[in-house]
């Protein structure tokens, strides 16, 4: 994907407590055409979210305040019914905990490459159910 598509994908949401991963990967993705946001933990995304409506949300599941299940729980309650919600964490999935909020999940560390076939398979596909 070396362009955005004006038609899918636009504005992307980047929810991750590492600040210099959370601003290396808006960059890149800038560099690829996208409007990006950064929140570096779970309550100011619940604010950036209301106010920019993002249609993708890279969500790290380990935050410092509040769990990424708890923001795309917020997510959903607040509104931000459209956006696709992407899981992003360090761990392997737990079976135990309900994947169902997110549209698909990355394993950290995320290539550049990966993050952005994902974002090409996530362009126009809608939000999971809840």
């Amino acid at each position: 994907m070396d362009s955005h598509d004006p038609s899918g994908v636009s504005r992307i949401l980047i929810v991750e407590d590492n600040r210099d991963a959370a601003d290396a990967t808006a960059m890149l993705l800038r560099m690829h055409g996208f409007d990006v946001a950064v929140a570096y933990d779970g309550r100011s995304a619940l604010r950036t979210a209301k106010g920019y409506d993002p249609d993708v949300v890279l969500l790290d599941l380990s935050l410092p305040d509040i769990d990424g299940y708890a923001v795309a729980v917020g997510l959903r309650r607040d509104g931000v019914a459209r956006a696709s919600l992407v899981a992003i964490s360090g761990f392997t999935p737990d079976p135990d905990l309900d994947d169902s909020w997110f549209a698909d999940r990355l394993i950290k560390p995320v290539g550049n490459d990966d993050l952005l076939a994902l974002l090409s398979r996530v362009q126009g596909a809608p939000p999971c159910a809840r």
